[in-house]
């Protein structure tokens, strides 16, 4: 249930972060795309470990990606300085690219649904050349369940 809900946060981060670098890089395709990768790459890790945050270290991430409040709006509502702020998101860009290098569970995640694609194209095809066996569609469904439940 958790992984549906932080699923759901996670689109919306990614949808604020796109945004955000076309209106802010619009005419600067290079940096565009290395901003671009990078924060779906945080998105995907706060997706995968957000849980684990402090609750401060969660608000500001809220209040800086998905309510796009400056890093001086963030401050002010939290009594601290901007400096202070903008550390605190780059601790947590540390913490989470620390937490992945120890758990994988991205990378895991990543190999796996690969795997599932390879199987889903293997049985695809095998079903296609007339072999339909109940089976082979049992599993080819299993398949398309489980790579449909991380969407």
């Amino acid at each position: 249930m958790y992984e549906k809900y932080n699923q759901g946060h996670c689109q919306a981060f990614l949808l604020d972060s796109v945004l955000g670098i076309l209106y802010n890089h619009s005419g600067d395709n290079m940096s565009a795309d290395n901003d671009f990768e990078q924060r779906i790459n945080f998105g995907r890790l706060y997706d995968f470990y957000g849980g684990l945050l402090t609750e401060r270290q969660k608000k500001v991430m809220e209040q800086y990606f998905y309510n796009d409040l400056s890093l001086g709006e963030i401050a002010e509502e939290n009594g601290v300085t901007r400096q202070a702020i903008h550390d605190l998101l780059k601790r947590v860009e540390q913490i989470l690219e620390r937490y992945e290098a120890r758990l994988g569970l991205l990378a895991r995640n990543d190999k796996d649904k690969e795997a599932l694609g390879r199987a889903q194209e293997l049985l695809t095809l095998y079903i296609a050349e007339g072999n339909t066996d109940r089976r082979l569609v049992k599993a080819q469904q299993i398949i398309i369940d489980l790579s449909n439940e991380g969407r």
